[in-house]
């Protein structure tokens, strides 16, 4: 099923139950030169923070928790951690009170279902239905928490009804006459730019901006690189535990070479990587031999010391490149060049070191919107 349903205690996501219980000796030594690292845990599940930035999305998400009529955006990249910041602004620093939070993925339910499963529907109300009707994920979460991840992904014609409920707190069923009152937090949460999706008319303006009311935004791990190791050691030490293995420490070239990785995957993907290691290996020192599997499924992603050139936007959103790795072609001296193919590459390079906003996108590359639109016409996929 696309959803679940949590009820008394919280079932942890994977990162969350990645990151809790943060012991002191996990907190990582500073470089010469470098400040220490900062760290506290927070939460009933004690999620570890090392980094200023994070604490203040934390300091942000017990707000939230305290207003309930407040729909909030989360948006990040696959793997920061986004359900992690939802199931902290349900629970907060207890257990909610026994109060449910349900989740449903947007992008795992097929348009004709979709009304029906969020909603529910009333008895008689389509062939094949049960005879007594079934309630829907907002019946389920009513008192309590919805989170609808991969908002963005979320049929036209369900924005409207689901901007009613947060405006109007009521909804029907399908083929149902009666209104339904509801009492419910809404969260939802993308690794999307909705504001593009706006543009695209793929999203409601009007729900973009009901849900921007309680927005956070979730650095990529590119972006908390201080939090690299101390995550890390968390997850080595946790899972050589379970794993009865002896892993106690990171080695230097290890580290170098875990900071220097870029991450697509954000902390999901550190948390695997080391969990293969500790799989695959048993030694005292995590060394670069254990991590063999960053440089042979993309080597692009793990930069020399020298050879990064980092781009802080102002929203949040990264651009992470090195020159060398986006013209990674050179003309050949006789034959055919194939120049739309390597069009296709750089412009597929420039969203994604843009976080695929089509504006940031055009700027970069030095053309207009309207060209931009028309080269992805011909990119597959896009």
């Amino acid at each position: 099923m696309p959803a679940r349903t949590h009820k008394v205690t919280p079932a942890a996501s994977q990162e969350a139950d990645s990151l809790s219980n943060a012991a002191p000796e996990t907190a990582r030594k500073a470089s010469p030169g470098q400040a220490p690292v900062f760290k506290y845990s927070i939460g009933m599940n004690k999620i570890g923070v090392f980094c200023g930035e994070m604490k203040k999305i934390f300091n942000y998400a017990k707000m939230l928790h305290e207003d309930r009529s407040i729909p909030v955006l989360i948006e990040g990249e696959t793997g920061s951690g986004k359900e992690m910041v939802a199931q902290f602004i349900h629970y907060g620093e207890t257990d909610a009170g026994g109060l449910p939070f349900v989740d449903l993925n947007c992008a795992c339910i097929s348009p004709s279902l979709f009304e029906s499963e969020l909603f529910g529907y009333a008895p008689g109300a389509f062939t094949g239905g049960l005879d007594k009707g079934q309630p829907g994920k907002l019946d389920i979460a009513n008192n309590g928490t919805i989170f609808l991840d991969e908002i963005a992904d979320m049929p036209l014609e369900m924005q409207a009804k689901l901007l009613r409920v947060i405006q109007e707190k009521e909804y029907f069923r399908v083929g149902g006459l009666k209104k339904i009152k509801t009492n419910l937090r809404i969260i939802c949460a993308t690794n999307m730019r909705l504001e593009d999706r706006v543009l695209e008319a793929k999203f409601r303006q009007d729900l973009y901006y009901r849900l921007n009311v309680g927005r956070i935004y979730i650095p990529s791990l590119r972006e908390r690189r201080d939090e690299i190791i101390p995550l890390a050691m968390l997850f080595l030490k946790d899972i050589s535990a379970k794993k009865g293995k002896k892993f106690k420490f990171i080695s230097d070239d290890a580290e170098k070479l875990l900071l220097n990785y870029r991450w697509p995957g954000n902390i999901r993907q550190l948390k695997n990587v080391i969990e293969r290691a500790v799989f695959m290996y048993d030694a005292a020192a995590l060394t670069p031999e254990h991590l063999d599997v960053l440089i042979k499924s993309d080597p692009g992603a793990v930069h020399a010391a020298g050879d990064r050139n980092t781009d802080f936007k102002k929203d949040g959103f990264i651009k992470d490149f090195s020159t060398n790795r986006l013209l990674d072609f050179s003309l050949p001296a006789t034959g055919v060049f194939p120049l739309n193919d390597h069009i296709n590459s750089i412009i597929k390079k420039a969203l994604a070191l843009n976080g695929y906003n089509k504006t940031r996108t055009a700027k970069y590359l030095g053309i207009t919107r309207r060209t931009l639109y028309s080269y992805l016409k011909n990119i597959p996929g896009l």
